[in-house]
């Protein structure tokens, strides 16, 4: 339990907020002699600000046995109806009240440690950690959009029987190689991320930094004020974040910014100069090309849809 309230922490920045999920299903596979797979489903009524985060959880090997490697996942999923005969576009053009409710998906999948040995036979020049390491972490990445594509099939397929078991195996092994980018370096420091984040007080502060760029998302800050906000060394805010949340504080913050604004523009039904307005922007036309190089649309081009 106290994995999934460390996934849920990350994916919703308010605790208070993750008391809403209600768990709606539950379902586990295990591949023999590979990977489990476990997946559990919860649905919100009021609206949530639900962020796709991971964590990759490595055991070192022990008594014999090969390291273990476990990917978690908490994204968004889809809206899903009590009623199986109704769709999104059934219920607006009839215009009825619909049970459709927003929902999270915990995904995790363990990678059998004998598996792992297989994967590695051969590979006399690399493996997925050092081999010398004898201390399990944790570490948080960003999952990419080919992982949660991966995801997706892995939760709605039709497959049955042994051809489930190869379909999640080969789909697993995606997973990790798409992972893998954000966990292994080449620098020993990067791949077990940063040792100074093994301290409770600099992962602390590192998330502070994080609720810092959320709450102003209107008001871009440099990143020296956020060190000093934060009471942390500029370089180990920098390589912490990435460490944490496998993307910069530039790049973090302009994701966060661009959702919000699209939020504004497709959901409140705002106009673009409100909009800009609301983001910080004092000429549009930037706003138009940050938006646009996020989502590859126009902001007006949003607003036809």
């Amino acid at each position: 339990m106290k994995d999934l309230q460390d996934l849920l922490a990350l994916a919703i920045p308010q605790p208070a907020m993750s008391h809403q999920l209600q768990l709606a299903e539950e379902s586990s596979v295990s591949v023999p002699d590979c990977l489990e797979f476990t997946l559990q489903r919860f649905t919100y009524d009021s609206p949530l600000p639900v962020e796709d985060v991971a964590m990759v959880v490595y055991q070192p090997a022990k008594r014999g046995q090969a390291a273990a490697i476990e990917l978690r996942y908490c994204v968004a999923g889809n809206k899903y109806c009590k009623n199986p005969g109704c769709t999104d576009q059934l219920c607006a053009a009839k215009k009825e009240p619909c049970s459709n409710k927003d929902s999270v998906d915990l995904i995790t999948v363990r990678f059998q440690p004998t598996f792992i040995q297989a994967l590695q036979k051969g590979a006399t020049n690399f493996s997925i950690f050092d081999n010398q390491s004898r201390k399990p972490f944790v570490k948080n990445i960003q999952p990419c959009t080919k992982s949660k594509s991966v995801l997706e099939t892995m939760v709605h397929n039709d497959y049955e029987g042994v051809l489930k078991n190869i379909f999640l195996q080969s789909r697993a092994l995606d997973l990790l190689l798409y992972s893998s980018d954000q966990f292994v370096k080449n620098d020993i420091d990067e791949r077990y991320g940063c040792r100074f984040l093994t301290q409770m007080e600099d992962r602390g502060k590192i998330e502070k930094a994080r609720d810092i760029l959320l709450e102003q998302l209107d008001a871009p800050i440099t990143i020296k004020d956020l060190a000093r906000k934060v009471a942390m060394n500029e370089c180990y805010l920098k390589k912490g974040f990435k460490a944490m949340y496998g993307t910069t504080i530039y790049d973090y913050f302009q994701k966060e910014r661009m959702e919000k604004a699209k939020g504004l523009l497709y959901e409140k039904g705002m106009s673009v100069s409100e909009v800009a307005m609301l983001m910080g922007y004092s000429c549009i036309s930037h706003f138009s090309t940050a938006f646009k190089k996020h989502t590859g649309l126009k902001p007006c081009e949003l607003l036809l849809r």
